[in-house]
């Protein structure tokens, strides 16, 4: 991974060669600056020029000589809104402009706004550093790539910390690292064309993790032939069309504690199958598989770093293909745990995938909880926006648990109802159920959600439809990125972390 991070416990001068400066709303937004004087109040003329006030996403970068070259006076709002994930991401956003400036060389100061939890400090930091500088330049020419330049160090001055804190906020900082390469993983896989990612690449990928973690992660993976002798005909049914073979793809971690499996939607190209998609709803499919790499990128960090819980991820990997073996608008598949659904649109593919999966899991591991991240509908988008995270689920208590990881981590989610009522327009005149509601205004998301309950039957369950954030197609913001996001990744290894 590129970036370095170094600690400097004392104060000025720091090592890199840019200092970045948060400034609030309401103070002197800098103008005390322990360096302003010896720059003959350079900084303070800028922002008196730029009318500098402090709200945030506010910046102005000044030449300074000494003892820095550049300082870079961020504004952060108001300072009774700000907390670490809002540190983070003004960091992520000025990291990004130090790049594009080609200023690789950066110090960041601690100050007692950002807390006694020196450990999240590093988290955040490092976070901040490593998301800020990933690219996805597999195939840009080396001359593409040379001009793209990263922050190569960053100094971290601890100014008022003790040793011993200073201790703590590395050991964040290396957490940090860890979880910023479970999110390159994820992201790398997403932002790989179709062409490159099949079901077999994300086996592979499993079984390198499994490699790596010396003994602490085992993979098994089912091939077509055992899932079919399994009776898992709606999994089955989404892969029939592609010429690329199933891969039911199964890691455990043997930690001890509770059993949690986590289950990522894995359909490597979506093209609708027969119900084909438009064009311009077909070009990111590609991404389909973000549930799946997300729970890769989990593992990868699992492979390193231990929780309290035995911890199960399951890849149902296929490709969404029309041809003359795809399923038909109107067929009727049988699912693992013996239901039968008819499939009136072979776009809504994802939810019979895991319907097979989630029975699998709940037949056969047996888990205290499960929870499976999809790119499942558009509905969500149109229902919270491309970078909120739908949450359903059949447990009050374990939502609640999740979505305090989701804002301790500052990813965005909303719960949905599980409105019983909409159920009623997913029963079938000639099968136990369909694969969608009824017409446009059918409340999708929730359908899709009420689909997949069908298959969970006393197993805690949370379903996370990720459609809108696994995939940002606009400019980055914060620590995400455009492209593939590896939303989730932060959020769910802080839900196992906290487990007891």
């Amino acid at each position: 991974m590129t970036g370095r991070i170094n600690i400097q416990k004392l104060g000025f001068p720091a090592r890199g060669e840019t200092f970045i400066h948060i400034a609030f709303e309401g103070t002197d937004h800098g103008l005390s600056l322990p360096f302003d004087e010896k720059t003959n109040q350079r900084i303070s003329a800028k922002l008196k020029q730029r009318e500098f006030s402090g709200k945030e996403g506010e910046l102005v970068s000044v030449d300074v000589d000494t003892p820095y070259k550049t300082a870079v006076v961020v504004g952060a709002g108001k300072e009774k809104e700000f907390n670490l994930i809002k540190w983070r991401n003004l960091l992520a956003d000025t990291f990004r402009y130090c790049r594009a400036h080609k200023l690789t060389s950066v110090t960041v100061s601690y100050f007692d706004i950002l807390g006694k939890n020196y450990f999240a400090v590093g988290q955040n930091l490092a976070v901040a550093l490593y998301l800020a500088n990933y690219d996805f330049d597999f195939y840009k020419s080396e001359e593409a790539k040379k001009k793209s330049k990263r922050i190569i160090n960053l100094a971290f001055s601890g100014g008022p910390l003790l040793t011993s804190q200073v201790k703590v906020v590395q050991e964040g900082i290396e957490y940090g690292k860890l979880l910023a390469e479970g999110i390159y993983l994820t992201r790398d896989l997403v932002n790989q064309p179709a062409s490159h990612v099949h079901p077999d690449t994300l086996e592979e990928q499993a079984i390198t993790i499994a490699k790596e973690s010396k003994g602490k992660i085992k993979v098994e993976v089912l091939d077509e032939n055992e899932c079919r002798k399994l009776g898992m005909g709606a999994y089955l049914g989404v892969a029939q069309g592609s010429e690329q073979p199933p891969k039911f793809i199964v890691l455990h971690y043997a930690g001890v504690g509770k059993k949690i499996c986590l289950i990522g939607k894995s359909i490597t190209f979506d093209s609708g199958g027969l119900s084909l998609k438009p064009p311009e709803h077909m070009e990111t499919m590609k991404m389909d598989m973000a549930g799946g790499a997300t729970v890769l990128g989990i593992f990868k960090i699992l492979s390193r770093y231990d929780v309290p819980a035995e911890v199960y991820g399951i890849l149902p990997a296929c490709e969404n293909m029309p041809s003359g073996h795809a399923m038909k608008p109107g067929d009727i598949v049988t699912a693992l745990n013996g239901k039968s659904i008819e499939v009136l649109n072979t776009d809504a593919e994802g939810r019979l995938t895991l319907a097979d999966t989630l029975s699998y899991a709940e037949k056969y591991l047996k888990p205290e909880m499960m929870i499976d991240l999809a790119t499942l509908t558009g509905a969500c988008i149109v229902a919270l926006g491309k970078n909120i995270t739908g949450m359903f689920g059949n447990d009050q208590k374990t939502l609640d648990s999740l979505e305090k990881a989701a804002n301790t981590e500052g990813e965005d989610l909303w719960p949905l109802p599980l409105y019983k009522y909409y159920a009623k327009s997913l029963k079938s005149p000639v099968a136990d159920l369909k694969n969608i509601g009824g017409g446009k205004y059918s409340g999708g998301a929730i359908t899709a959600a009420l689909f997949l309950s069908d298959f969970v039957d006393k197993t805690k369950w949370i379903h996370l439809d990720i459609a809108g954030p696994a995939f940002n197609e606009n400019e980055p913001y914060g620590v995400v990125n455009h492209g593939g996001t590896g939303w989730g990744v932060l959020m769910i290894l802080s839900f196992l972390s906290r487990l007891k």
